[in-house]
């Protein structure tokens, strides 16, 4: 890979020095250069956009581009300092453009590193908890008057339950490689959690959940946090930004920060949502949006929760049927654990559902 000669399409000035492979993300290449600018080194990130999971990487970018620049223009008005490690600023190419296409037809952006700065892939405390979930809320706070129009779809239906649901029984009924009758357990869950997939259509239906732009990955590890004060500074990795519904975003941060092991842990025994973790999710986030997005949305959070988790475990469900397109995996049965595993935090949420929903009124008043 001849990132240097990449890097030159962007506007960048100053002498190259270096250039290494950043991250542990499964879906971009990414790299960390570095260049010699007035006798400082100063950093930047370039990554590739992985064409077979976003089909039009120009949707991408000028999502990201556009969400970017709307956060920064709202800090300005706001008299915030530092606005350069407060939301990404993406470099443009000779070109003018946000990206460069290469010889192979990949798409390329480049952005400035943030110093002072650094991620954790897993929640380990109730005070990171609330500070991830303070990042988002603000994130969500910042973009609330985002214009529909000016976003598209980097996924078409990437949280549409239903359409999930759909294709797990298309696959299911073909059952390509016999997986089937390994399933059965799962499949009965499955079945009998279907009502959430029915109620979430019903509620999109009658309108009652407004569709904003949302982030739609909110993992802890796309927050980035101050090396000084532990605050959350920025949110990144941008590329699902587009129109959708935050039960999802805060569902996904339920998903991914409030359960003690990893979701393809096979001890689904370990399994559970931490209340003490949710409770700080849920303050970090409600402090943000009380007052700004619809009682109803906030009612409903615990069932983002659910929606989520279920679509998830489906989503794994689907792939370990179909043969293990879309996930990697580590072994044969590597995608199933995962859904057994979402299927455990489901139940767990079932089990709690009332402490949740108090926790939610607590910060909701």
């Amino acid at each position: 890979m001849d990132v240097e000669n990449l890097s030159k399409e962007f506007k960048i000035y100053g002498d190259y020095i270096n250039a290494k492979p950043f991250g542990n993300g499964l879906i971009n290449d990414t790299f960390l250069l570095t260049y010699n600018q007035a006798g400082l080194n100063n950093r930047y990130i370039i990554r590739k956009i992985n064409k077979s999971v976003f089909k039009q990487p120009e949707i991408v970018v000028n999502n990201s581009v556009s969400v970017s620049l709307h956060i920064k223009s709202k800090l300005i008005n706001h008299g915030v300092k530092d606005i350069s490690r407060r939301t990404l600023t993406f470099i443009k190419t000779h070109n003018n453009k946000y990206y460069h296409k290469d010889q192979n037809e990949d798409y390329w952006c480049m952005v400035l590193f943030f110093e002072g700065a650094y991620t954790i892939d897993y929640v380990k405390t109730k005070e990171q908890a609330y500070k991830t979930a303070k990042a988002f809320g603000e994130f969500q706070k910042l973009i609330i008057d985002a214009n529909l129009v000016d976003y598209e779809d980097t996924i078409p239906d990437f949280h549409n339950t239903p359409k999930r649901l759909l294709a797990f029984d298309n696959v299911a009924n073909t059952d390509p490689l016999g997986r089937l009758k390994h399933i059965e357990p799962e499949l009965s869950i499955l079945n009998k959690n279907r009502y959430i997939s029915e109620k979430f259509a019903d509620l999109m239906q009658a309108k009652k959940l407004p569709i904003r732009i949302t982030h739609n990955d909110t993992k802890i590890n796309n927050v980035m946090l101050d090396n000084e004060t532990d605050e959350g500074l920025s949110v990144i990795d941008l590329d699902t930004v587009m129109p959708g519904i935050i039960l999802n975003d805060f569902g996904d941060m339920v998903r991914t920060s409030t359960c003690p092991v990893t979701e393809d842990d096979k001890d689904i025994s370990k399994v559970k949502v931490q209340l003490e973790i949710f409770d700080a999710l849920t303050k970090g986030y409600v402090e943000q949006l009380a007052g700004i997005v619809t009682k109803t949305e906030l009612d409903h959070l615990v069932f983002g929760a659910k929606l989520i988790v279920y679509e998830q475990a489906v989503r794994f469900l689907a792939d370990y049927v179909e043969g293990d397109v879309y996930y990697p995996i580590s072994y044969e049965d590597h995608n199933l654990v995962r859904a057994k595993n979402q299927f455990a935090l489901l139940e767990s949420i079932h089990k709690q559902e009332i402490g949740m929903e108090e926790i939610v009124k607590k910060y909701n008043n």
